[in-house]
Order: structure tokens, then sequence, then C-alpha cells
């Protein structure tokens, strides 16, 4: 029960600082509210490029076609060579018949008239990759298997757009690990202040024997409280300002490859990240503050 006890104790005094230097924390509370705020709007952004990434992927296809003469007896080796690539995730058959079909199709009932013996186009194989990243690698090596006459899958225009989805992706990223610094920054000049006005307290509890992690805590549940006001803050707000936009936009920038993420799926994968940044930033960035006061002045 003792450890109860201290626990309270601690608690309590924690709650008197934050009353006596409440301006200073409502005013930290809400600089780390704008940088939090900040951290998820990067953080989102990221986790929408990654799903555009992964829908682009699983959308390319390469068609590879094959030679004219290639016979049935054929089609199972070449099938399983162009498998044994490791980037190659699935490969489906499409029979001369069928590609026929996709041209009629796309190109209009007058191909119709080479259906049957007429029917000039070879048998083809549609794969899908594990990485769009390194689609050109994967075209050269089926490209190289005997028997393969083309490769097509869209070209430099599809390996562009996923360099500049990474590019995205990580200057998103980086400025979110900016921001929490900078969040870091903010809450431990604030626990700063508070202990230089409180250093005579400080060495009156160190002479007559309080421990160190005695002296922290206080500070430590100080941070905490403030990264955790800021953190309900920037919950709410995320919330309903990314519900509206989810509506506003229809669910999607433009074309279906494009879809947002659900808002109920983005808060369930946004608030925790928002609570544990708000307060563990706080409580590391008060435990820097007052251990190194604490180490300074034994």
């Amino acid at each position: 029960m003792r450890w109860l006890y201290l626990f309270l104790y601690e608690l309590k005094h924690a709650f008197i600082k934050i009353k006596r230097h409440f301006v200073l924390c409502l005013s930290s509370s809400m600089a780390v509210f704008v940088s939090i705020f900040l951290v998820a709007c990067c953080l989102i952004v990221g986790f929408h490029v990654d799903s555009f990434s992964r829908n682009v992927e699983s959308d390319v296809r390469i068609h590879v076609v094959l030679q004219t003469t290639v016979s049935d007896d054929q089609l199972p080796i070449i099938e399983e060579e162009i498998k044994n690539i490791s980037n190659v995730n699935t490969v489906t058959f499409s029979s001369k018949d069928d590609e026929l079909e996709l041209m009629i199709v796309e190109k209009g009932k007058a191909f119709e008239m080479y259906r049957g013996e007429e029917n000039p186009l070879a048998n083809a194989y549609f794969v899908t990759v594990k990485d769009g990243s390194k689609i050109e690698k994967t075209v050269s090596q089926i490209e190289q298997i005997e028997n393969v006459a083309s490769c097509a899958y869209g070209g430099s225009s599809v390996t562009q757009l996923m360099k500049l989805m990474e590019k995205v992706r990580t200057v998103g990223y980086g400025v979110a690990l900016l921001l929490v610094f900078l969040s870091l920054y903010l809450i431990h000049n604030t626990i700063k202040t508070t202990i230089y006005s409180q250093q005579s307290e400080i060495a009156i509890m160190k002479t007559v024997g309080a421990t160190s992690a005695f002296i922290r805590l206080p500070f430590e549940i100080q941070g905490m409280f403030i990264g955790f006001v800021g953190s309900i803050a920037t919950y709410f707000l995320v919330k309903i300002g990314y519900a509206k936009i989810y509506e506003i936009v229809g669910g999607k920038l433009f074309v279906n490859v494009l879809k947002l993420i659900e808002p109920s799926q983005m808060m369930h994968q946004m608030g925790w990240i928002i609570f544990v940044l708000g307060i563990g930033i706080g409580w590391l960035a008060s435990k820097l503050a007052v251990s190194k006061y604490v180490r300074k002045n034994r």
C-alpha cells in the first residue's frame, strides 16, 4: 500500500503544479496540439500513398504475348518459367480466343470477323507482381524466356507514378518526424520553466533525502497531461475533419485506384498513434528536462 500512497501523493502534487502554471501548460498543450495535428496530417498522407501504391500495383498487369508458333505442350513450361521469377505474384492464361474477345471490346466489333480459324492472335498470359517498383526488371526477365514475343504493362508512366508516390511518402514521414521533435522541444521548454521556478523546493527535497525518481514523477505526470490534452483536441479535429473531407470527395480522388481509406478504418489507425505520440512525447520531454536538472544538482 505504501507505493499507492506515494503515487497518489505524487499525482496530487503534479496537478498542483499544473494549477500553478495553468496558462503555461495550456499554451504548451495548444502548441502540442498544432504539432501533433500536423504530424497526423503527414501520416494520413503517408497511409494514403501506401494505399494508392498497393491499388496501382494490384491494377498493373504485365501482358505477356507468346509466339504464334507455340504449341499447347509448351504452355505449361513457359508458365512455370514465368512463375519462377521472384517478383511474380500470379500468372493467368489467356487463350488466343480470349485475346480476340478483349480486342473486340477495346477496338470495336470490326474485329469479330477474325473469330474462329481466322484468328491471327497468339496465346498470352496476364502477370501480376509483388513489388511494383521492380516491374521493369520483371518485364526484362520475362522477355528473356524462350517463345515470349512481347510484354506490355503501361510503360514508364507507371514506374514514374510509383516513384513519385514513394517520394511523397518519404517526404511526408520525414516532415512528421521533424514535427515530433518540435513537440518534444516545446514540452521540454515548458517543464524546464516550471523546474526553474521551483528550484528551492527541489533543493529542500534533495536535502531531506528524496530520491531522483520521487522528484521526477510529478514533472513527468505534468508533461504527460500536457501531451494528453493536445492529443484529445487533435483526435476530435482529425476525426471530424477527415470524415467531412471523405464525404465531400465521395471517398475517392478522381479515379477508383485513388480510393480514400474509410473514416472508421482511418481513425482506428490514427487514434492510438495520436494518443501514444502525445502522451509519450510529454513523458519523454519531461523526463529529459528534470533528469538533466537533477543530475546537475546532485
